[in-house]
């Protein structure tokens, strides 16, 4: 707190005011004989340019979840220990049995079992936000068409007309 607001040059009473709590209430949150709730804590550090952070141990900062991600067609969030997959990425059971009395899912998640997969060797990404999804089904649907269109014959169209014309 001391230093947040000698990074801001105010005094106790200015920042009292900042945060808006008394210069008594500063004065113990300084001296650590009050605990310092975590908003207050977080608007001190904001006054003085500074923000929390959390970091791994290697004291690389880790970003917060993302708000986007992917949630169930429920609108609920995928469990956080879980590894969401795509929807074009189906698991063998959806290829199985598949459900035609519900809407497509939005994403799979894998249950983890004896094939668990460390969050390292996944590049420590979350679960996909919505616009990642939607941009990788974009691709592939561009990656089909294309596909699709090299597939085609370089010959004219037989049923076109062209080429049987006899001049």
């Amino acid at each position: 707190m001391v230093r947040a607001r000698r990074r801001a040059r105010l005094s106790q009473r200015e920042m009292a005011e900042e945060l808006g709590v008394a210069r008594s209430t500063l004065a113990s949150y300084e001296r650590g004989s009050r605990r310092v709730p975590e908003g207050a804590f977080a608007a001190a550090l904001a006054v003085g340019g500074l923000r929390l952070a959390v970091l791994d141990e290697e004291g690389r900062e880790i970003e917060p979840f993302p708000s986007d991600a992917v949630r169930d067609n429920a609108g609920r969030r995928f469990p956080a220990h879980l590894e969401v997959q795509p929807p074009d990425k189906l698991p063998r059971e959806a290829l199985r049995a598949p459900r035609y009395d519900r809407e497509a899912p939005r994403a799979w998640y894998h249950l983890r079992g004896s094939d668990e997969v460390s969050l390292d060797d996944l590049g420590g990404r979350d679960h996909p936000t919505d616009h990642e999804l939607a941009l990788r089904l974009r691709r592939l649907r561009t990656a089909g068409a294309v596909r699709r269109m090299l597939a085609l014959p370089d010959e004219p169209d037989a049923c076109s007309g062209e080429g049987d014309r006899r001049d």
